[in-house]
């Protein structure tokens, strides 16, 4: 029996999940900062991706109502089919309105995560690492007013520089956590 073994089921989950936290901080960061180092283009891109997935989502929607064996909600499933190929679109032909209206969106999400980031990281206070989840949901709320104040006018470069700096502070949060949680036992 091992000594190691984590005796709470959140102890457990961090011992589990340990490389995959490693992994995800790492990404984070290294993504965090060439969101940092090209803002404008970040946020090009960020609303280019959106749009890909509404338009990919839309048409594959539309393709499963077409050639689905339940009609039952057929209409629906069409309408809601081409509302996102129409949202995919938008998103691609109206660059700089998309980038306004993601950046709002973006502003409100900070805000919620880092409602919800604080309140985590106490329920992780007894791992060492909790600090850096608190320190990431400030940063969150922060960021989140801060993106809100300076929407529409900075929008085009905000979005970029504030989700580049956003992932740095989510990186080194799940790097803590990763780094903090016991060792697999060797076997």
């Amino acid at each position: 029996m091992s000594t190691l073994a984590p005796t709470n089921p959140l102890s457990a989950a961090l011992h589990q999940s340990r490389g995959w936290l490693i992994t995800g901080g790492v990404l984070s960061l290294i993504v965090g900062f060439l969101a940092i180092s090209f803002p404008f283009l970040f946020s090009i891109v960020l609303a280019q991706v959106l749009g890909a997935f509404a338009l990919a989502s839309g048409l594959i929607a539309l393709f499963l109502t077409i050639t689905g064996k339940h009609p039952g909600h057929r209409v629906l499933d069409a309408i809601t089919a081409l509302i996102r190929i129409a949202a995919g679109i938008a998103l691609f032909v109206c660059v700089t309105s998309s980038v306004l209206v993601i950046t709002l969106i973006f502003a409100i999400f900070l805000m919620i995560e880092g409602i919800a980031l604080i309140i985590g990281a106490f329920q992780l206070r007894a791992h060492a690492g909790w600090i850096w989840t608190l320190i990431s949901g400030v940063a969150s709320l922060v960021l989140g007013g801060l993106v809100y104040a300076k929407w529409p006018s900075d929008s085009v470069w905000v979005l970029g520089l504030f989700f580049g700096i956003n992932l740095l502070f989510n990186g080194s949060a799940l790097l803590a956590l990763g780094l903090s949680a016991p060792k697999p036992a060797a076997a």
